[in-house]
């Protein structure tokens, strides 16, 4: 009898050593996923501050350019239910592929009809209502010149709602006299959702009307959340 008292106390002991492990186990997978839970949070926290879209640039030698405004569609769909990131992509990609910020190759689908261009280039304070009219007017103020300019898009982000900017240097090539007269444009673009996110207006302003520092300058110097250059101006 004693023997079988003996050998319960051992069932029991190892019973018990055996729940506590188990225990500890669990434990230890309970606090992992917890553990899983609070990274995966902070992980999806940290995403959604990433309201801003990564910079880009390009430089565009509109030499080789066919500048023959006739043949785009100023009549295209529209490009309708863009965030102001996607149309902030749009306009970028648009930039880069054809210059129309120096050669007036515009890409209608991404403004509306009604919309408005203003500048204060020359102190003119140039107003022009509708975008066909207006890159007919950059095609033959900035573009139609006996030396043919360059667009270097330095920065293009979503600085704020339903606003895009583009920081870029309208200048010629590096072996021509002509350098002295390359310039820094900045440009606003103001997207409307009643308009179904397309852009409605596009205020340019002349922030160094002549000597231009050099792309790459302006690109060491740039603020990417609001396009202006640091320390230049």
């Amino acid at each position: 009898m004693k023997e079988d008292s003996e050998i319960r106390i051992v069932i029991k002991a190892l019973a018990l050593v055996l729940l506590l492990q188990v225990y500890s186990a669990s434990s230890i997978i309970i606090n992992r996923r917890h553990t899983l839970k609070k990274l995966m949070v902070a992980s999806l926290s940290c995403s959604t501050t990433l309201v801003y879209p990564k910079p880009s640039f390009a430089t565009t030698d509109t030499t080789t350019t066919n500048t023959n405004l006739d043949n785009i569609d100023w009549n295209a769909e529209k490009s309708l239910g863009l965030n102001t990131e996607r149309m902030c992509d749009g306009i970028n990609d648009s930039i880069r592929e054809t210059s129309w910020l120096v050669s007036g190759l515009g890409s209608p689908s991404y403004f509306s009809d009604g919309f408005v261009y203003q500048s204060d280039e020359d102190g003119s304070n140039a107003r022009i209502q509708g975008y066909e009219k207006y890159c007919r007017w950059v095609n033959n103020n900035r573009y139609n010149q006996d030396i043919k300019p360059q667009c270097d898009l330095i920065c293009c982000s979503v600085t704020a709602q339903s606003t895009i900017t583009a920081l870029w240097r309208l200048g010629y090539a590096a072996s021509r006299s002509d350098i002295k007269q390359s310039k820094v444009y900045l440009s606003t673009f103001t997207t409307s959702s009643d308009q179904g996110g397309l852009v409605v207006s596009q205020n340019d302003k002349v922030l160094i009307a002549k000597n231009a520092p050099i792309g790459d300058e302006l690109r060491a110097r740039c603020n990417w959340y609001t396009c202006i250059p640091e320390s230049l101006l």
